[in-house]
């Protein structure tokens, strides 16, 4: 432990001195064990499959949900136009729909996502492990681009939609 008025990188390179043994930091040494992780094991590699992963599996689910939607609701989406409802509108009012699905989705994950990090906090096994803004953040934008996404692609249905549709059986 250090003097008072020494500071963590004085004693690191005094220590050097005296032993010629590496002397770090805390912050240095858990960026090297970081650095070391990154280069010599396939651990990111991992985690980045996996994150790719659950992206492909999000945006296939929620392009299928959307799809599902638009199909359901097709005859509605006629008897809309039917009445002189544009496509704009209806495209407009099914992105609404898909931000409010999206931001209830989020706010449900990112809070669960946090009370588990707030039951687990003395863990020592997860030790380390915090919910940065910035991974709140990214997470959002790629929540996000899956979602409206997905209700892009599903939408083309309505565009196209003959508004005679609502008067075959």
């Amino acid at each position: 432990k250090a003097q008072p008025g020494v500071s963590e990188e004085e004693l690191c390179r005094r220590i050097q001195a005296a032993t010629g043994l590496k002397a770090l930091t805390s912050s240095a040494f858990g960026w090297d064990t970081i650095w070391y992780y990154i280069r010599n094991t396939g651990i990111p590699i991992n985690f980045g499959i996996t994150i790719l992963i659950a992206l492909m599996v999000g945006a296939l689910v929620s392009g299928q949900t959307f799809s599902l939607f638009i199909l359901e609701n097709m005859k509605y989406f006629g008897a809309l136009k039917a009445i002189g409802v544009t496509s704009r509108r209806i495209v407009g009012m099914i992105l609404m729909q898909a931000v409010i699905v999206l931001a209830i989705g989020y706010s449900l994950g990112i809070s669960l996502t946090a009370l588990f990090f707030e039951l687990t906090k003395d863990n020592l096994d997860l030790r380390g492990f915090r919910l940065l803004p910035e991974v709140m953040l990214l997470t959002g934008g790629l929540v996000f681009v899956v979602v409206l996404m997905a209700a892009i692609v599903s939408v083309r249905r309505v565009v196209v939609v003959d508004p005679a549709l609502v008067f075959r059986g």
